[in-house]
């Protein structure tokens, strides 16, 4: 027997047509979704029809609406259509199911379709007679995915369900709108989710809207995770515990459902790192320091960005970025400023190179050159944790970078990012535009030591523990190693006179 918390009653009670609901995880904001389909459907049963303009009160069936009353649940994919299918099947009372008889061929309903993802209700009682009152005496409920917008074309609905919204592309919601103002439907909805990444979200827009200025039309509701009143102490200590391993913005939005501010906002306190007072680019590398790099490999109209950072500090010094540049230049340039810089580790994009790293040219030939290069594969989970230690560095300052680097710092504040089906993870820009420096930044800062600050040790991997050079043939007693030294000395000594070592700001 479903039993509302108190923030669920609230919005049951509300009168508005469409409510917009910001909820933390096991809020429960689904469930509170699914009842109040249930409520509208038993509201919907017990109207009349009457169009705009008129007065005459009609059956269904005389209005000719076909299905009677008709509901959509639309969710981001096929697997989380799956999860609200689960529960449609908890909640829908059995003796509304509408099932054949066993001589019955052909026509509509047949219990839960699972192949379809639909199901038709009529309003009997539990010995298959019509139940008397009802203006409208059958429901088309179906589910639907909105990874195909073009796909939501419907007639008219009396009730919506949006769920995850905050994965839902702004197209899906486009697309489905306008279904709330059919002639003669009730046009009721729910949207809800966790608060989006970005507040330019259309989900994130239209609850702002909802919630500042309340109408008839819409309102919107809040809940945190804590608001749900059957969290055991154990549950509420495991969801504080969380917030060790993840960024403050992403558990105030999966836990707190507050919405953060900005367009991406995956990556805080951005300001902070450029600027440190040793926030500066480099000419050339100083003494008694040691340098690890980044490099994210460009393909197609992308930008290959070589980022190197001092091991210790943490600090990005000397970057740079070739766009539409053949293999065999950026082959050459990649292997001089790992020279001229002494690079003691490369971190280097591995995406998509066939499955057997070796087999790329860029990468053969830099191992061939005996330069220290690590591949580094950008599955979404990998992906994730790089961009989560670089987010976590962020907020407790360890990390740096100069404040001239302009396109690393637009390209940090653009990046947003949503949870997938089964907690996975995606990350996209706002504008559509490419991420290649900052992931080149994040690639140098894997090979970076652990930051100073206590408890920062379990993010970050020690430089060169446990890492195992692609190349056989690399090693500290390697003749190419010993002529690679010998090339970085000679180049520093070109540059002995070279002048200033700060790059003034562009």
């Amino acid at each position: 027997m479903y039993q509302p918390y108190p923030w669920q009653q609230e919005m049951h009670d509300a009168e508005a047509k469409i409510k917009f609901v910001q909820a933390g995880r096991r809020a429960g904001k689904t469930r509170s979704a699914l009842n109040e389909a249930l409520g509208v459907i038993k509201e919907a049963s017990e109207l009349p029809v009457v169009f705009p303009g008129t007065t005459t009160k009609l059956t269904a069936d005389q209005a000719d609406l076909i299905p009677a009353i008709h509901v959509w649940t639309v969710a981001p994919t096929r697997a989380q259509m799956l999860q609200q299918w689960n529960e449609m099947q908890a909640i829908i009372p059995k003796e509304l199911v509408r099932q054949k008889r066993d001589n019955q061929r052909g026509g509509r309903g047949g219990g839960f379709k699972h192949d379809e993802l639909n199901v038709w209700l009529d309003f009997k009682d539990p010995n298959g007679k019509w139940i008397n009152g009802k203006w409208r005496r059958s429901v088309f409920w179906e589910l639907k995915s909105a990874d195909n917008p073009e796909g939501l074309q419907t007639v008219g609905l009396d009730f919506l369900h949006m769920a995850e919204s905050q994965d839902i592309k702004e197209a899906a919601w486009n697309k489905v709108r306008p279904t709330l103002n059919s002639p003669g439907r009730m046009g009721k909805a729910i949207v809800e989710g966790i608060p989006p990444e970005s507040s330019q979200h259309w989900f994130a827009r239209n609850y702002k809207m909802a919630k500042e200025n309340p109408s008839a039309r819409r309102q919107a509701f809040h809940a945190s995770t804590f608001d749900n009143p059957h969290l055991t102490d154990e549950d509420k200590l495991e969801n504080k515990e969380e917030k060790a391993t993840i960024t403050e913005n992403i558990w105030e939005r999966f836990y707190l459902a507050h919405q953060p501010e900005g367009a991406g906002n995956f990556f805080r306190n951005i300001p902070a790192a450029y600027t440190k007072p040793d926030s500066v680019e480099l000419a050339r590398p100083l003494e008694d320091r040691f340098y690890v790099a980044g490099l994210d490999i460009g393909r197609t109209n992308d930008a290959t960005v070589m980022v190197i950072k001092d091991r210790q500090s943490r600090t990005s010094v000397f970057a740079f970025e070739l766009l539409k540049t053949d293999w065999s230049l950026q082959v050459e340039t990649v292997k001089r400023e790992a020279i001229r810089w002494g690079v003691q580790e490369i971190y280097m994009d591995s995406t998509g190179l066939g499955g057997k790293i070796g087999e790329d040219v860029l990468f053969r030939e830099l191992l061939e050159e005996s330069i220290p290069v690590v591949g580094y594969n950008f599955t979404a989970a990998k992906k994730y944790q790089l961009f989560l230690d670089y987010a976590i560095s962020l907020e407790k300052e360890t990390v740096a970078f100069p404040q001239s680097w302009s396109k690393l710092i637009s390209q940090l504040e653009d990046i947003a990012h949503r949870e997938t089906a089964n907690r996975g993870h995606t990350f996209y820009t706002v504008s559509g535009r490419h991420d290649d420096w900052v992931d080149a930044e994040c690639l140098a800062l894997m090979a970076c030591d652990p930051a100073l600050e206590m408890g920062e040790q379990k993010f970050f991997p020690v430089s060169k523990s446990g890492i195992t050079p692609m190349n056989p043939n690399y090693s500290k007693k390697s003749s190419r190693l010993k002529r690679w030294r010998q090339e970085r000395k000679e180049a520093m000594d070109i540059e002995s006179e070279a002048g200033d070592l700060i790059v003034k700001s562009k």
